[in-house]
């Protein structure tokens, strides 16, 4: 019979892993998100990445960071797997627009997959 601190540091390894062809980033607030690495090509998360480079500088060794709430990256989320374009160009030029600023800005009302409702 496995101790409560093995079964405990075994989920803990479990909820850590990601599969392979995936990144973890995590929001300003610091909820952690794993993303599929073909986003990283997409232009809104090479906008995302972009700003963070800016707020925080380059992570070579520690977690990446994107400078955005929590709803907005599940937001963005949404969007890229539903691959709705118009709201998709939306959310890039809203993103873009807020540049210096902490996104969480310029976006309309919307639920997505009755995941998050976002407040403009």
């Amino acid at each position: 019979m496995k101790s409560p601190t093995k079964k405990l540091s075994n989920i803990i390894a479990k909820w850590r892993k990601r599969r392979k062809g995936q990144f973890v980033v995590y929001t300003k607030e610091g909820k952690r998100f794993v993303v599929p690495l073909y986003y990283l090509n997409h232009p809104i998360f090479k906008v995302l990445l972009e700003m963070a480079e800016e707020e925080y500088g380059s992570t070579v060794n520690g977690p990446l960071r994107v400078p955005c709430e929590n709803e907005l990256m599940e937001y963005i989320l949404c969007l890229l797997r539903t691959k709705p374009d118009a709201e998709i160009e939306e959310a890039i030029s809203s993103i873009s627009t807020c540049r210096g600023t902490h996104v969480s800005c310029n976006f309309s009302p919307l639920q997505c997959d009755n995941l998050v409702e976002i407040i403009s």
